[in-house]
């Protein structure tokens, strides 16, 4: 364990400063005390769930995720992550998304500005990059402020953990 902590700990501490200049969408208050950064894919039902999961803390004021978007699992998982991104609005882009994900969620824009595609692709080589596979891939502070990696959807007591508490 203490061996873990030493190893893991700068290479956390870089990967989180990395996840801070990455090219995120905002879900909740900016004044929110706790930040979690997650890989998510527009496509992926496990990130859905996990932002179905985090609604209590987020719309209490308590969290705000950033959503690193990446497209790595469909065909259209890039193109939409884009379309986020290139949104006047990503946060509001990336809500109706996540509320509509049912019926396919955003509507790919027809004319994707190159710039948003390139961010796409950056923030899938620094979720390669940083060794990270599944989506989502949450990163968060704990109590210690220790950054902790979760790759996949939380289970049971985890959600707590990553989101700073039990539920508002």
């Amino acid at each position: 364990e203490p061996l873990q902590r030493i190893v893991s700990g700068p290479q956390a501490e870089k990967a989180w400063a990395q996840l801070e200049s990455s090219h995120w969408v905002r879900d909740g208050s900016e004044d929110a005390e706790v930040i979690v950064y997650e890989f998510t894919d527009p496509n992926c039902p496990y990130c859905h769930k996990f932002w179905q999961l985090a609604r209590p803390w987020v719309d209490a004021g308590e969290v705000q995720l950033r959503h690193v978007m990446v497209g790595i699992l469909m065909a259209d998982s890039a193109p939409k992550a884009a379309t986020i991104l290139a949104a006047d609005d990503p946060s509001e882009a990336f809500a109706v998304s996540q509320h509509n994900y049912d019926q396919g969620g955003i509507q790919v824009a027809k004319d994707i500005p190159a710039a948003a595609r390139e961010k796409i692709a950056a923030n899938n080589d620094l979720m390669k990059s940083l060794g990270y596979f599944a989506t989502p891939t949450i990163v968060y502070k704990n109590d210690n402020g220790e950054v902790g990696v979760k790759q996949g959807l939380p289970q049971g007591n985890e959600v707590e953990r990553i989101l700073g508490g039990p539920k508002p």
